[in-house]
């Protein structure tokens, strides 16, 4: 089921790779398109700016992280927090599909985290 909601946000216009990452930076799953870079050394530094992320939260009592973004200039990647201890990283090309990312992820996080109960 995670290879099958990768697959669909791969669909989503403007997503290059996805990927879900377990805490330790261990790539559980990864889908990429043909020009996309290779994600699966991205795991343990997506960890880290995970965490980093949350400890900034919890220094500043924000609550929970939801959802963290580096902008680059050749597109965004997202970090999405899940279940158990995983996290979704979805490296865009542009900043321009975001808000459409946003509402495939709406859709995606819940069958995604249902996947890892």
């Amino acid at each position: 089921m995670v290879q099958m909601v990768l697959a669909e946000l791969q669909t989503t216009a403007g997503v290059l790779a996805s990927a879900l990452v377990a805490e330790d930076g261990f790539i559980v799953e990864s889908l990429r398109g043909e020009q996309a870079p290779d994600v699966d050394f991205l795991g343990g530094a997506a960890s880290t700016a995970l965490a980093s992320a949350r400890a900034l939260s919890q220094e500043l009592g924000r609550g929970e992280v939801e959802e963290v973004m580096v902008e680059y200039p050749q597109g965004p990647l997202l970090l999405v927090p899940l279940e158990r201890n995983y996290l979704l990283v979805v490296l865009m090309d542009s900043m321009q599909h975001l808000g459409r990312l946003r509402l495939q992820l709406k859709k995606s996080i819940p069958r995604l985290k249902e996947a890892l109960a």
